[in-house]
């Protein structure tokens, strides 16, 4: 493949099984890396040329990222990277706190120790990114987060739910302004807060920093955009 696939952070799926899912990662990671721009339209023969690949793994690829809210496809006029505006973000932030609380409310119910330890781990990871940081490697490691997050909820659909939003919230957090201007210094502890009240399995406290937790990367992209914040 080419350089379509070179570099650029994971946030993608952990295991291939076909060779759609290989283009799919591939067009994914370029987009989050930048070397495919917001609203770019997608070319089917195009991809297929540059990833030497047949056009079936692409279309199919597409459709995996359209599921996704990656890629817009429209009939008679193809695909386009979506861009994610103000128009998307109300929605995709109200979905995400509905969906957040009720993960919290699981994990204090029914999280295991192995759980907490996994989301944790995740934690770790902070000190092994390559410094200086960026804004991209901090953004892929706090969708890791919340990922295992999910995870430990024990809630298969919940899960699903997530999946639909992760790869838009990643966009957010790199390209809108959903990340701290300070998450060098912020962002570690910030998330060590998180780990630590969910770890007490009081549901209130848990689903109350949660809320606020997601309610603030709302509003820096509401501010980051130039737009009164109006609130979930």
């Amino acid at each position: 493949m080419t350089d379509l696939v070179a570099g650029g952070p994971m946030v993608g799926p952990a295991r291939r099984r076909v060779l759609a899912d290989e283009v799919a990662d591939a067009i994914r990671n370029a987009i989050f890396a930048g070397r495919i721009d917001l609203g770019q339209r997608l070319v089917e023969e195009e991809l297929a040329s540059m990833l030497n690949v047949s056009r079936g793994p692409v279309r199919e690829a597409l459709v995996v990222l359209s599921q996704e809210g990656l890629v817009h496809m429209e009939h008679h006029r193809g695909a386009t990277v979506a861009q994610l505006g103000l128009d998307e973000v109300h929605e995709i932030y109200t979905l995400r706190m509905a969906l957040e609380r009720l993960a919290a409310e699981c994990i204090c119910r029914q999280a295991t120790d192995a759980d907490f330890e996994c989301i944790a781990a995740v934690l770790q990871q902070f000190h092994k990114l390559p410094r200086p940081l960026t804004r991209s490697k901090v953004a892929g490691l706090d969708v890791a987060f919340h990922d295992a997050i999910f995870q430990a909820a024990h809630h298969e659909r919940l899960y699903r739910a997530w999946l639909s939003l992760r790869s838009q919230i990643f966009l957010y957090l790199v390209f809108r302004g959903a990340l701290r201007h300070d998450f060098a210094q912020s962002w570690l502890k910030d998330h060590e807060d998180l780990l630590e009240v969910l770890t007490r399995r009081k549901r209130a406290p848990a689903v109350k920093l949660v809320e606020a937790h997601i309610d603030g990367t709302y509003q820096r992209v509401l501010q980051a955009n130039r737009e009164p914040p109006d609130g979930l």
